[in-house]
């Protein structure tokens, strides 16, 4: 796993845990997953003048929640630092999410083009969210 400068398939973003279960997440960003976003975004443009209006919440299971470690991704908390978005080169047998059951993934888009990932641990019913990101960046 290594940073990208140039959009990948692939985007590191910081994400969060109230158990600390969580450090980050990789949203699988391909070309058809954009296409979606982008009919998503053109939805919410109806709102953009409601002050009442929160999100639209959608299914959407493009993403994996992790774990820093020490043997598996000691690399990852620096390179996150202060960014909360970076894209990143891997392949699908490096990316192996935590041993929970996840289930209810949603995307929330809000009316500004901005967007959250969150999702429930199975048993527990634990949240777990990503950071705010821009769709409207990741789609142009």
């Amino acid at each position: 796993m290594k940073i990208s400068n140039i959009p990948t398939d692939y985007l590191l973003i910081k994400a969060f845990n109230d158990s600390e279960l969580c450090d980050f997440a990789i949203i699988n960003t391909t070309a058809e997953w954009k296409e979606i976003q982008k009919e998503r975004l053109n939805s919410v443009k109806a709102f953009e003048n409601d002050d009442s209006f929160k999100w639209l919440n959608y299914n959407d299971e493009a993403v994996d929640f992790y774990r820093y470690s020490n043997e598996s991704y000691p690399e990852i908390q620096k390179w996150l630092g202060d960014d909360s978005v970076l894209f990143i080169e891997t392949n699908e047998e490096e990316l192996k999410g935590i041993d929970f059951k996840l289930s209810s993934y949603q995307m929330q888009i809000f009316s500004n083009g901005n967007a959250v990932y969150s999702c429930f641990e199975k048993n527990l019913g634990d949240e777990f969210w990503t950071s705010e990101f821009s769709l409207k960046e990741l789609t142009n």
